[in-house]
């Protein structure tokens, strides 16, 4: 079958807004809860350090560990103390991690469309097996015939190229999910239903370096210099810190005296409809076949995104037209329509505390859509917190173990 697939961002408009619907779970069925999966991969996850690490998935039962070569010893010792919690399975694998984004490096300098070749977005499986690049249709045998060897496996497919998309009435401390409008574009009217709240994208998760507070989002919202707001106008605060490679902007937050690092919580539910708050009590970094959710000024909060792959390289136009290349980002496969134009910048996260709190685990960058001839399939794009974590030292999430203040 003929396979055509177009990359829509979301440029998450981001409005102060409380979300009030129960985000709906995941159709996947485990023998072992993820959050004792998710707790052992952690075990493993923060004692790597390079070396012959390739990826972590989650399978139905067990964490799957893929590993090039013999595990050295500060990996096997954290291997039995995942054993603790969940059973864990090492599988050998091709390439590293390491091997692969430097072979992605050798492939994006010789054929990427930031260097000015066809490629317009590389994909990294967590097995270590090799690359995915990504190019336009009409390109796809031409690309095929003429890409370089890179010393590993490079499979190629058509997808369009990545473009990029931008509650509603919140107040300091500022939550995340709340709807965003940059300045110096204004807002798009109707967030949650009223025209006099407008948005272009989606604030993400509330965040401290030292004691200043930040609201994270979507590099591709603004730049710093820009002012932000929310829906009813009011200012949240000015973009102060940019990662484009990774699209990744820290807002500095207007007026705020910070007595502590609480305050992190998350809209919740369906703009405009049933807004609440949930607490955030920590970060965590992403797995293969993980489930996750997102909140958006648009959508919304939803679940059911299941993690598949890593993005090395992708490429799409910010809010001022300029093409930008992302690097680092991860996909999740979502229901159809999941996600949608003004969800950009908005949290990605994990439910825990029997569903009552949320993990901070990345923001939203876009949207991928793959139409076959009868069906249509989508994936989020997402950029971690653990990347927000190495980009901004010192940024950890604000955190709230109290009772919903709404």
């Amino acid at each position: 079958m003929q396979l055509r697939t177009k990359i829509a961002g979301i440029l998450m408009v981001a409005l102060a807004t409380t979300c009030a619907a129960t985000p709906a779970r995941a159709a996947t069925t485990q023998s072992t809860p993820q959050s004792t999966l998710t707790a052992a991969a952690d075990q493993i996850r923060k004692a790597v350090d390079g070396g012959g690490y390739a990826g972590i998935e989650l399978g139905e039962d067990r964490v799957i560990l893929w590993w090039k070569g013999k595990t050295p010893g500060p990996i096997r010792a954290a291997i039995r103390r995942a054993e603790k919690i969940a059973p864990v399975e090492v599988r050998p694998a091709a390439y590293t991690e390491g091997e692969l984004r430097a072979a992605s490096d050798r492939l994006w300098a010789a054929s990427g469309a930031g260097k000015g070749g066809r490629v317009h977005a590389i994909q990294l499986p967590f097995d270590g097996s090799g690359l995915t690049a990504a190019v336009e249709e009409k390109d796809q045998a031409l690309v095929r015939q003429a890409l370089p060897e890179v010393g590993v496996p490079v499979q190629v497919v058509a997808q369009e190229p990545l473009q990029l998309t931008s509650r509603c009435d919140d107040d300091l401390p500022w939550y995340g999910g709340v709807a965003i409008t940059n300045d110096t574009f204004g807002g798009v009217a109707g967030c949650g239903g009223n025209p006099n709240l407008g948005y272009v994208c989606t604030g993400g998760f509330a965040a401290y370096i030292g004691s200043t507070r930040y609201l994270l989002t979507a590099g591709h919202c603004g730049a710093p210099g820009d002012v932000f707001t929310d829906g009813a106008g009011q200012v949240i605060g000015v973009a102060e810190q940019e990662n484009v490679a990774h699209d990744l902007l820290l807002i500095r937050i207007t007026g705020l005296v910070s007595t502590g690092k609480g305050g992190g919580r998350m809209w919740d539910g369906t703009p405009g409809v049933n807004d609440y708050t949930k607490p955030v009590v920590g970060w965590g970094f992403t797995y293969k076949n993980q489930s996750l959710c997102m909140s958006g000024a648009t959508t919304g909060a939803s679940c059911g995104r299941t993690v598949d792959y890593k993005y090395s390289e992708i490429c799409g136009r910010d809010i001022y037209g300029n093409q930008e290349c992302y690097s680092n980002l991860v996909s999740a496969k979502q229901r159809v329509d999941s996600s949608n134009s003004g969800d950009s910048g908005g949290p990605v996260f994990a439910l825990t505390g029997g569903d009552a709190q949320v993990r901070a685990m990345g923001s939203v960058t876009g949207r991928i859509t793959k139409d076959w001839i009868v069906t249509k399939e989508q994936w989020l794009l997402f950029q971690e917190f653990a990347t927000a974590v190495r980009d901004f030292p010192g940024l950890e999430p604000a955190l709230d173990l109290g009772p919903d203040p709404v």
